[in-house]
């Protein structure tokens, strides 16, 4: 197999930061560690297929086109989307042996997934020289020996690079997390030419104080707008400040505002909701943000003082790009903000 050193360290990297950021999701110890990487056809992969899995697309987009796909058991989606619903251990295992999927499953799984996606949007965002973005696609079903097979199903033809993980959820050794990337997607992704032409490029032409003061204000190198509603005046207050000396324009108003016209405000770059409760009225605020941003891609926050599983579930299937405890600091509501605005 031809050594591709860039994108098995890149892989490894997306690897660490999904594990520690769906594992703070899921509020256990989640582990996702390479365990092997080969080259291989979809023929011999799918001959030693057993069990049903559900199938991941990521669309590559900007100057890595291509699609690849992670695959996950139906063991292990019934485990971790059982543990982000706070499922009993007993009734897990029960749903594992007899491969039970319930739609509650399935909604739970999709916002792992997401999570998952988004740590290797970051990663690889960070560690390619050219303009890079992943788009996670709807997970499908696949069971072998049942369903059919065909040139786009349940991969695209072709040889892939074939990466596996060995899944640990609180200590205990889940199955394997399969990787497959398109073999001329995956050279293409550790191609590093460019990296000195850019590294030069900015050692001449970047001011050192100026790269010094982006680090302390991560938020203030990509200026705009954030929405802030909250029906606490002294709470939206504090978050306005926050932003302020961030660099940010902070736009205040209560949950009943204008949606409409509080969306058009110009260079949007997310909005930040604060609840008193986290019940159905107060999160279906998130529904109607989304209605009104109709398709763009503007990140929103739910901030509240108490968050359940399954409120946090609701916040994420209403649309919520992330939830966050309240009080917060002034560093995390900056670095959420830059994590979520650089992978919108």
């Amino acid at each position: 197999m031809q050594e591709l050193p860039n994108m098995q360290e890149m892989l490894k990297t997306a690897l660490t930061q999904a594990s520690q950021e769906c594992g703070t999701l899921l509020g256990q110890e989640l582990e996702i560690r390479e365990a092997s990487c080969r080259e291989i056809s979809k023929d011999d992969h799918l001959k030693g297929m057993e069990d049903a899995s559900f199938v991941i697309g990521i669309s590559s987009l900007e100057d890595y086109q291509g699609v690849f796909y992670l695959l996950f058991s139906f063991r292990d989606a019934i485990a971790l989307s059982g543990t982000l619903l706070g499922v009993p251990p007993a009734r897990i295992m029960e749903k594992k042996k007899l491969a039970i999927i319930e739609p509650d499953d399935e909604d739970a799984f999709s916002e792992i997934a997401n999570q998952f996606v988004g740590s290797l949007n970051t990663v690889f965002k960070r560690s390619l020289p050219k303009k890079a973005h992943l788009k996670q696609l709807p997970p499908k079903k696949f069971i072998p020996q049942q369903d059919p097979i065909d040139a786009s199903e349940p991969v695209a033809d072709g040889d892939y690079y074939h990466v596996q993980a060995q899944i640990t959820l609180a200590g205990k050794e889940l199955e394997l997390l399969d990787i497959l990337v398109p073999l001329h997607l995956a050279k293409l992704f550790d191609l590093r030419e460019r990296s000195k032409e850019v590294s030069q490029e900015t050692s001449i032409e970047t001011d050192p104080d100026a790269s010094i003061q982006e680090q302390a204000n991560p938020v203030a190198s990509d200026p705009g707008t954030v929405l802030i509603l909250d029906d606490n005046v002294r709470e939206r207050q504090q978050f306005q400040d926050i932003l302020n000396a961030s660099g940010v324009r902070p736009v205040g108003a209560a949950l009943d505002g204008d949606l409409k016209k509080l969306l058009s405000h110009k260079g949007l770059k997310a909005v930040l909701v604060g609840l008193t409760t986290t019940n159905d009225q107060e999160l279906s605020v998130c529904l109607k943000i989304t209605a009104n941003l109709k398709g763009m891609s503007v990140p929103i926050i739910m901030c509240a003082r108490e968050w359940t599983r399954t409120t946090v579930l609701k916040a994420l299937k209403y649309g919520a790009g992330d939830i966050m405890l309240t009080p917060f600091s002034a560093d995390e509501l900056t670095a959420k903000l830059h994590k979520l605005v650089n992978t919108a």
